[in-house]
């Protein structure tokens, strides 16, 4: 037998399944192994090198206690194949070692250093790097100082600096059904989109002119509002899949992540509004550039979000994922039901719809109501309706169908500055802070939002006392009222 750090963990495991556990016993990492599911999937293409990264154990040292083990129980004998290490310096580095190296390169990069000339000595010093070390490197380059803008800003160069090491992990696989899944389903037709759109605009040349787009406009323009569905994409993974990350300590990644993503749908409104097919030249630019900005972010969740959060959120943190996904909505596909999530321990307390075994009234100020009427009464209202505690968390928002910005479960709990853009957070820091001080009781703010004019104020809640008990946001979609003149006093009904 021979085992080297290229070995995947599923041969491994079929061939010797007291692996599982003692596996699991030797890391609390490989603790997913004892789900048969993820080991099928993830194990099918995960190695022992990359295991050893997610466990933050060296590769030679997972290699010689899987073959101790492999010894002592079968009496097999056990040809281990050490790892190579080009760079001598970097032969028995500790993993901190590693990782300080690791961040002077990425210090050197955010300094001005080219990417060329970083990108030998990542690979001599580094060699191969995990989408949790990515994350874990984020995080601690935050919390040294380093703005999340900063490295929003040179993420791309963060990713072309980690793309060799990141290229030799195979993208996960995960059944039907699977919120990994089914974000993967959709980056492939997005990917396919936005080919489709860049081979279109080739086709017409180096230079588009009026006459040669006119043959194609119709059909680019369809294409286009197509891939529009992609910000369905983001707005879920922005809902559903960073609060749990989040709750995991992994905070930074997803709010450069969420950054990125307005970047995206800036380049979409922008696309939009100076599409003209009289002049073209600047509406082919635009496309590619949003094209080009999808299909990268595509890269950067299947090698690194995915891959991470694979490794960090439990089963039951997936299940809570899955069931609130449905409220946002999907971008062209439906998931399946290979994989279908358990039950949700402590579902009422995230939101999700529970009566108790009584029907007890609530008494109010002038009435008393039963909480399925009160329940109801919020979801009738014809606003969108969000609490924040005192403590900043989101405690409530009326979960109806006519919502004008999605909301779903899994902000519950969730700190509301994690609930923002980095780049609108001050305004809620302000709107918080005032009220906390009793400077300001309310703000307000307008917008025109795809044709819609929304008004959006904010309440300070407050006990007779005086005393702050949280944040109340209410957004109404008023351009019908806007438009209304004259009178009716007659009831008609339309």
């Amino acid at each position: 037998m021979e085992i080297r750090q290229e070995t995947t963990i599923l041969d491994l495991t079929k061939a010797y399944p007291f692996l599982v556990d003692a596996l699991a016993d030797y890391n609390p990492t490989f603790e997913k192994l004892r789900n048969p599911v993820l080991r099928n999937t993830l194990g099918r293409v995960a190695t022992l090198g990359q295991a050893a990264g997610m466990g933050q154990v060296k590769p030679l040292d997972l290699l010689m206690f899987v073959a101790q083990e492999i010894m002592r129980r079968t009496g097999e004998a056990v040809t281990v194949i050490p790892p190579e290490v080009k760079d001598p310096e970097a032969r028995g580095l500790t993993d901190e070692e590693r990782r300080a190296r690791l961040k002077e390169m990425i210090r050197a990069l955010h300094d001005g250093e080219s990417i060329e000339s970083l990108k030998g000595r990542f690979k001599e010093t580094v060699g191969d790097i995990s989408p949790a070390e990515i994350a874990t490197l984020e995080q601690a380059m935050v919390a040294e100082g380093l703005p999340e803008t900063e490295i929003k800003r040179l993420c791309d160069l963060h990713v072309e600096l980690f793309k060799g090491a990141l290229d030799c992990h195979d993208r996960p696989s995960m059944p039907e059904g699977h919120p990994v899944h089914t974000y993967m389903a959709e980056n492939a037709q997005a990917v396919e989109i936005a080919d489709e759109i860049i081979s279109q605009i080739d086709r017409m040349g180096g230079v588009v002119t009026k006459n040669v787009w006119a043959f194609s406009d119709q059909y680019i323009r369809q294409a286009f509002e197509d891939l529009c569905n992609i910000r369905i994409h983001y707005t879920r993974k922005e809902y559903q899949l960073f609060p749990l990350l989040e709750e995991n300590g992994i905070e930074a990644p997803p709010k450069v992540m969420w950054e990125v993503h307005d970047d995206i749908r800036a380049k979409v409104k922008k696309t939009a509004e100076e599409w003209d097919r009289e002049q073209p030249e600047r509406t082919a630019a635009n496309l590619r550039e949003l094209c080009l900005a999808v299909k990268d972010m595509v890269y950067k969740e299947e090698h690194v979000l995915f891959p991470m959060a694979l490794d960090s959120l439990t089963d039951e943190q997936w299940s809570r994922a899955r069931h609130g996904e449905d409220e946002i909505g999907y971008a062209w596909v439906t998931p399946g039901i290979e994989w279908m999530p358990g039950d949700v321990a402590g579902a009422a307390s995230r939101g999700t719809a529970h009566t108790s075994g009584t029907d007890a009234s609530i008494p109010l100020d002038t009435g008393r109501l039963s909480p399925k009427v009160l329940n109801l009464m919020l979801k009738t209202l014809p606003l969108d309706m969000t609490f924040v505690d005192a403590d900043d968390k989101v405690a409530y928002y009326s979960d109806s169908t006519h919502r004008i910005f999605p909301r779903s479960a899994g902000i519950i709990g969730r700190d509301v500055r994690n609930c923002h853009p980095s780049k609108s957070v001050h305004m809620v820091e302000e709107i918080l802070a005032k009220f906390k001080n009793g400077e300001r009781d309310t703000a307000e703010f307008w917008l025109q939002l795809h044709g819609m004019f929304i008004h959006i104020r904010y309440f300070a809640v407050r006990d007779e006392a005086g005393i702050y008990l949280g944040c109340l946001e209410v957004s109404q979609e008023l351009t019908a009222l806007r438009a209304l003149e004259g009178e009716r006093r007659l009831l008609e009904w339309s």
